[in-house]
């Protein structure tokens, strides 16, 4: 009697033990085919982050020069896919968007001997690009996001002296110096501009979680040329040591510039 009771609590055991391997082995199947639906999934939301260079051209470049550090951020929406879905090795997509930028064409600093309340005199010429998009991306075997863009919008331009002084405030019981700064003298332009642009998006990370979520991080390399319309613009020169700036005018001139960027975006 014994020894069929043992039987019995093994077979129990054994049959337990196949039951979980079973279930295990069709939920460890059934993940699989999840992640990798998700991987397919189309990713509507675009957002991203790039430094590189703003260069003014041509004209631009003559008068202002040779350009300097650019920061861009933006995002958008993609309508995807264009082509039938069961083109997984390869389809494209729709991008409509926006960015915004800021772009150190110069910046110098020049003591202010003569006047008491400056320490410096910081003069700077500037560009704020604003651009809206429309982007064909096309997506190769989910890993390579090669793109060409059309582009329009705006760029605004400050030609600007600051005054900067340190200033002793009291913070935490301490004495703490601070620097501020003053606008002292500033001319502002904006310049219309559309453009063309090309790039290529590599995926780093892809994020799967389960059961609906997917997102994935990727390097951006691009390049934009906007063509801008002529405008009125000055650029600031010098400072002289009395606070005076010093400057240049153009009329009618050429706005033309070209971006070269590399940064991060994120897919979701």
């Amino acid at each position: 009697m014994a020894s069929l009771c043992f039987v019995i609590i093994c077979t129990l055991i054994s049959s337990l033990n196949l039951f979980a391997q079973a279930t295990g082995s069709v939920q460890a199947e059934g993940d699989a085919q999840l992640v990798s639906s998700l991987k397919l999934k189309p990713k509507n939301g675009l957002f991203y982050m790039s430094m590189g260079s703003g260069n003014p051209q041509k004209e631009f470049q003559s008068n202002i020069g040779t350009g300097g550090f650019a920061f861009i951020m933006g995002g958008g929406y993609s309508f995807e896919p264009i082509l039938p879905k069961r083109y997984t090795d390869f389809n494209a997509s729709l991008v409509l968007g926006m960015d915004l930028g800021y772009v150190t064409l110069d910046r110098n600093r020049r003591p202010a001997v003569y006047y008491q309340r400056y320490d410096d005199y910081v003069y700077s010429n500037t560009v704020v690009p604003i651009d809206l998009f429309a982007r064909l991306q096309f997506n190769v075997a989910q890993w390579v996001f090669p793109y060409a863009e059309i582009t329009g919008g705006m760029n605004v331009y400050s030609a600007t002296t600051d005054g900067e002084y340190r200033e002793i405030v009291r913070r935490d019981g301490q004495n703490v110096t601070e620097t501020r700064t003053t606008e002292i003298y500033s001319n502002r332009s904006v310049f219309w501009k559309y453009g063309i642009g090309a790039g290529m998006m590599i995926k780093l990370v892809e994020n799967i979680t389960l059961p609906n979520k997917a997102s994935s991080i990727l390097l951006d390399i691009k390049a934009r040329y906007n063509y801008g319309l002529p405008s009125n613009y000055q650029k600031v020169i010098d400072v002289d040591q009395t606070g005076t700036t010093k400057y240049e005018s153009y009329e009618n001139a050429g706005t033309d510039m070209l971006f070269v960027q590399a940064g991060i975006a994120f897919r979701f």
